[in-house]
């Protein structure tokens, strides 16, 4: 009885603690959509940006202030005779290219996190789905070992059978026992194994629900044609590192616009409206309209140093750009290049797969009907199994490959 009390009570342990849950590829891209913190921050980062650019839009809009004052002459009553306002706008007409430079920098600013929002989604949409992919390879590789341990006890059984008839020795048989041993091994691995998946899975979504168990009955496939091969010289300006780069640039053109402007004047325009108190002036309004003119100069050489900073920030971003298109060719060539080689791997594997199975199935007979010794049929056997772990292998890393491609080239 007590027994039975403690199996109960580890049931229930274990079904309060560990929730399973199915998920399939759509779902696990709308859920790191939703909760993935890289995501959530980058698409943040985007709208502080976008509220920057359109807050830098007011700089070109005329200055208006309003001035109002009450004069309080001994506290008497008659205080409205002592109001007096003045209304003043200020147009700036030429600030020496600052304003431009200042919108155009945060209109940069925004494209540049518009890229980097595009990023973060592609590079966190990537990683869930290789922690996706990963799992669905962890279901099917129990698959195959479930059935190889089926595969092993018909086999342990008739090695046991012709041992018993004193047909092979006792090391056939111990051998046989301990492959059998090696899959049982194996295959209570892969089931523990499951958990850490699912947390892999998990995280990469953004979860924190690390007790749930993930299950899925999809399966790794590659029936997804080879893509064409691409021009690169096309995919690598729809690239966010490329607009990233690029943007950068050009903020550091602004900016050499900019510095040079300081070697201009400044122009702003006022028109003033005044209306002083009864008590200040017989004046009863004060209307003005005029242009200043400002021009610094001598600053201490500082004009003539920020010129220089920005002419080199405006050689570097200029070089990185280069770089950037250079790095992203080369990834372009050798992404394509290695999912090629996946692809070619999974067929090469089926094809052997399918040459060891009907060599196993051909083997089995004979060995049963005495045509063939055991040292003979034991090792196709293996060779079976093992060209089936290969081909399970080589179908996971072209879906990797295939995902690690789709993100690239902005397919996902």
């Amino acid at each position: 009885m007590k027994k039975i009390f403690v199996v109960l009570l580890s049931v229930f342990i274990v079904n309060f603690y560990v929730y399973a849950e199915e998920i399939n590829r759509k779902t696990v891209r709308i859920q790191t959509l939703k909760n993935n913190y890289s995501i959530v921050a980058a698409k943040l980062a985007l709208d502080n940006a976008k509220q920057e650019y359109n807050s830098s839009l007011s700089s070109l809009l005329p200055k208006i202030n309003f001035t109002g004052n009450f004069l309080c002459n001994g506290f008497k009553k008659d205080f409205l005779r002592n109001y007096s306002h003045t209304l003043e706008i200020v147009i700036p007409i030429f600030e020496r290219f600052e304003t431009y430079s200042y919108v155009k920098a945060k209109a940069s600013e925004f494209k540049s996190a518009e890229a980097s929002y595009n990023m973060a989604v592609s590079n966190e949409l990537h990683k869930a789905e290789a922690a996706y992919i990963n799992l669905m390879w962890l279901y099917e590789y129990i698959e195959l070992l479930n059935d190889a341990k089926k595969k092993r006890i018909e086999n342990k059984n008739m090695v046991a059978l012709k041992y018993n008839s004193g047909k092979i020795n006792i090391a056939s048989l111990r051998t046989v026992e301990a492959d059998f041993a090696v899959i049982e091994y194996y295959l209570k691995s892969a089931q523990r194994y499951i958990e850490t998946a699912s947390v892999q899975l998990l995280k990469a979504m953004g979860r924190n629900d690390y007790t749930t168990i993930l299950e899925t009955n999809e399966r790794l496939a590659t029936s997804e044609k080879l893509p064409k091969k691409p021009d690169c010289d096309n995919l690598i300006t729809a690239s966010p590192e490329f607009i990233i780069a690029q943007h950068k640039f050009e903020r550091c053109k602004i900016q050499t616009l900019k510095a040079k402007g300081q070697w201009l004047p400044l122009l702003t325009g006022n028109i003033r409206y005044s209306a002083p108190s009864e008590q200040q002036t017989t004046d009863k309004h004060n209307e003005f309209a005029g242009i200043s003119f400002s021009y610094t100069i001598f600053n201490g050489g500082k004009r003539y140093a920020y010129m220089q900073t920005v002419s080199n920030n405006l050689r570097i971003a200029s070089e990185e750009l280069k770089n950037t298109v250079n790095n992203l060719k080369a990834r372009a060539i050798e992404l394509y290049n290695n999912l090629t080689d996946a692809y070619e791997l999974v067929a090469l594997k089926t094809q052997y797969l399918n040459a060891t199975k009907l060599h196993s199935e051909i083997s089995a007979k004979e060995y049963v009907n005495g045509i063939i010794n055991y040292n003979e049929w034991y090792p196709i056997e293996k060779n079976y199994f093992s060209s089936q772990i290969e081909l399970l292998e080589a179908k996971k890393e072209a879906a990797l490959k295939r995902a690690e491609w789709n993100t690239f080239a902005e397919k996902i």
